[in-house]
Parts: structure tokens; C-alpha cells; sequence
């Protein structure tokens, strides 16, 4: 039986308690993009377990997949900007401020809840997602266990593109920090 771990990376030492407008948020993002983890932040023994047990492991070219994996203590086969975080859409509300981690939450509920379905960072994010997915069944041909140390947007569209391709998710999937997705598939 082949199966795919989704690991999502350690917390991240940046503040996320200031209101911030919209606009802050971008650059919020940015930084949140080369900010360090937080040393606290440790995962599981069974997460890194699972993490060890791996034929292969790959994560995303951000910093905090690739600092996760080591503090997995797992060698990464591969980097990809495929498996990087899903967009967060840019909008324009001046007058509204809110901490940024609220901010993330409203705007990926909005798209949850099909608001923005036209916005074009989910459509790109959706594609990134399905050649992920690809790539993803692609290493799974040759080994019987790939483990992504991805993120959290992105970890779940993987989710629902391996589900279409007929993977079968085991128990409840989690998206927090070091939350584990595992899939398997029988047929593959």
C-alpha cells in the first residue's frame, strides 16, 4: 500500500498580534515567508516518527518547510516552489484592521465558502496544487511512503486533488502547526 504524509511546518516566530489594514498584510506575508521557526515549536514523537519512516522526503523552498524537516531530522530529497504556500488574495480595505493570523483566516474562509472564486490567486493555486499532486504520485510510483513538509493552504488543496485521484484519506487530516494528513492508496 503506497502512502503520502502531509506534514505542516513548525509555528513561526514572527509577531501576529498587531492590527494590520490589508495592505500591511502583503508585507506581513513577506516577512512571514523568511521569518525563522520557533524554537518551542516541536513536533510530536509520532509526527517525527512518521517523518523518519519515509522513503522520501520533500518540502517547499520556504524556509520554514525546509528548518521543519531538519528539525525532523530527515534528509530532504527535494526542494520544489511546488509545494510552496497557497496565494493569499490581495484586496483593498483601507479602513479595516485586523491581526494578521485573523486576516488569514477570513480570507481563506472566503474562499472556502466560494467567495472570490474568480480571484485569480486561487485559480493559480488550484493549478499549483494539482502539478503538485502530480509530482507528488510520481514519487510514489518508485517508493512506498513520501512525506511533503508543506503548509497549511497549500497541504489541504494537495489533499483534495489526491482525494480526485482516488487516494483515501486515514482518519481526520489537520492542518495546524506540525498537523499530519496521511493518504493511502492501494492501487498505485
Amino acid at each position: 500500500m503506497k502512502q503520502i504524509t502531509l506534514i505542516r511546518h513548525a509555528k513561526v516566530d514572527i509577531g501576529n498580534s498587531e492590527k494590520i489594514n490589508a495592505h500591511a498584510l502583503q508585507k506581513w506575508v513577506e516577512a512571514y515567508d523568511v521569518a525563522p521557526i520557533h524554537t518551542e515549536s516541536l513536533p510530536s514523537q509520532e509526527t517525527i516518527a512518521l517523518a523518519q519512516s519515509a522513503d522520501i522526503v520533500l518540502t517547499s523552498t520556504l524556509s520554514r518547510a525546509i528548518n521543519s524537516a531538519k528539525v525532523l531530522g530527515v534528509k530532504v530529497y527535494e526542494q520544489s516552489n511546488l509545494f510552496n504556500e497557497a496565494a493569499i488574495p490581495k484586496i483593498n480595505i483601507p479602513f479595516l484592521k485586523l491581526k494578521p493570523k485573523t486576516w488569514l483566516i477570513v480570507l481563506r474562509g472566503l474562499l472556502l465558502f466560494g467567495l472570490g472564486k474568480k480571484d485569480a490567486s486561487l485559480k493559480v493555486s488550484k493549478m499549483q496544487a494539482n502539478e503538485a499532486a502530480k509530482r507528488l504520485i510520481t514519487f510514489s510510483r518508485k517508493h512506498d511512503h513520501v512525506v511533503l513538509v508543506g503548509h497549511g493552504g497549500m497541504n489541504w488543496l494537495l489533499g483534495k486533488e489526491l482525494l480526485k485521484e482516488g487516494w483515501a484519506l486515514e482518519g481526520k487530516g489537520s492542518h495546524e502547526h506540525w498537523g499530519v494528513t496521511v493518504l493511502h492508496n492501494m492501487s498505485n
